[in-house]
């Protein structure tokens, strides 16, 4: 794999397990029932870090998204590319929608442990809101597969063209070469000594 390979999946993955963990990390911090006391008919919710975990973990997940579309320069279902592939599309759709349900799921969860109050149900007892289990959870792990499918797309993409070049040929010194007309190298064309006939002289008296 190149550099430039190696380069993009170690950045989206780092990018996929901080979103992640910030997501597990709000779904262990919630504020949970138990967390809860009631006084005077009012509820008395602790401070948790649950809400900052849950908006970094989506915002996390937006970052990724943005740094897949521009390596891929855009909307990669929707151009046409001759390098990517039908398995390349799909897994740039499934990334998109992983990262959107992802991200409403953690936005959503922040929302809902931020919430104060409560009411009477129908047993007549007075509940206090707070946010269900495994929402934070599952947005997290939404957040991580959108990076694992932006990294599937990368790598399922066709191979560029190579394109082929002659090889280069030696000459030797003082060879005229023009490389417009003709590839190959033309050497000076050479004439044969002229010949001379023999100059008669008179005799000596």
């Amino acid at each position: 794999m190149e550099s430039k390979a190696v380069g993009f999946c170690a950045i989206v993955a780092v990018l996929g397990i901080i979103s992640a963990a910030t997501g597990f990390g709000g779904e262990f911090t919630r504020v949970k029932a138990s967390d809860v006391t009631i006084d005077d008919d009012s509820c008395v919710y602790p401070s948790s870090p649950a809400l900052a975990l849950g908006i970094i973990s989506a915002v996390f997940a937006i970052i990724t998204q943005i740094y897949i579309s521009v390596t891929f320069g855009g909307c990669r279902c929707c151009k046409n590319d001759p390098n990517l592939t039908p398995i390349s599309k799909l897994f740039s759709v499934l990334s998109w929608v992983a990262t959107v349900i992802g991200v409403i799921m953690l936005l959503t969860a922040a929302g809902l442990n931020n919430r104060e109050g409560g009411q009477v149900d129908s047993y007549g007892y007075f509940t206090c809101y707070v946010v269900k289990p495994g929402i934070f959870a599952a947005g997290a792990v939404l957040a991580l597969l959108s990076a694992v499918f932006g990294i599937a797309a990368y790598i399922t993409l066709a191979p560029a063209p190579q394109t082929t070049m002659n090889p280069a040929v030696a000459l030797p010194v003082g060879v005229n070469v023009d490389p417009e007309k003709s590839p190959m190298p033309f050497l000076p064309q050479q004439y044969p000594p002229e010949q001379y006939p023999p100059q008669q002289y008179p005799p000596q008296q």
